[in-house]
């Protein structure tokens, strides 16, 4: 990657994390310009330097922003922000007798489906031959060894799903674009409302405000390389197992 780099992608920049991976990128990388990506524009923070795009499940919605992007030369990095763990309507299974089909589209569609559909549209847009960089949301929780508690199945099935579409994606973009890294990074436990219902039995000392978890996973971003595309890392640089 050509430092500073000169186009960034924030998807899901309307979110407490996406939020702050966005400034974090604006205070580190002066010239750099940010695309924001988000459901509702009207809730991404209004800093210099971006650019603002509707956020959808749509082709053609993607195809329309990413024709722009590239016409303005591409990018150098994409962070996809996006992810459900509850809603309104549902929540974080405990059993398997809560499952239904309704509650589990919703999660793969935030957590699988979107940060897919992503992938097709704007990994094109990376340097060829230069390091670029796709980095999601992925979980701890989404690793199928690591699993000795169960529960949480259609968040930890979504974000095992996803982590398979990374590696896939991967091992596709190494023989178009040599040096692309294309990787999933868990956040850590991050003050924000897709957390907040779960916090009670966290140590004050582990819970990440969004500055700091956004600033620490852009420093994996700046310093990964083409050797550990396809895998999925923590915060603090640990390799999460599949």
């Amino acid at each position: 990657m050509a430092f500073p780099p000169k186009r960034i992608a924030v998807f899901g920049a309307s979110g407490a994390l996406g939020a702050a991976f966005t400034k974090a990128c604006l205070d580190r990388y002066e010239s750099a310009t940010v695309f924001c990506f988000a459901r509702s524009l009207e809730r991404i923070p209004a800093y210099k330097r971006t650019q603002h795009y509707s956020l959808g499940l749509e082709d053609n919605l993607m195809q329309t922003s990413a024709g722009a992007i590239k016409a303005q030369g591409g990018l150098d990095i994409i962070f996809v922000a996006t992810g459900q763990l509850h809603s309104p309507t549902t929540q974080p299974e405990k059993t398997i007798r809560f499952l239904s089909a309704t509650a589990m589209e919703e999660t793969f569609l935030a957590n699988s489906i979107l940060p897919a559909l992503i992938m097709k549209h704007y990994l094109p847009l990376l340097p060829r031959h230069n390091k670029g960089v796709f980095a999601a949301i992925s979980a701890r929780v989404g690793s199928i060894s690591d699993n000795f508690l169960g529960g949480w199945y259609s968040y930890r099935a979504s974000k095992a799903a996803l982590n398979m579409l990374i590696r896939c994606a991967a091992i596709e973009m190494q023989r178009t674009h040599e040096k692309s890294v294309v990787i999933g990074l868990h956040p850590g436990t991050v003050d924000s409302a897709l957390s907040k219902p779960f916090q009670r039995n966290i140590p004050e000392q582990q819970l990440l405000t969004p500055s700091k978890s956004a600033v620490m996973m852009l420093d994996i971003i700046e310093s990964c390389n083409q050797s550990q595309s396809g895998k999925c890392f923590a915060y603090d640089r640990t390799e999460i197992s599949p």
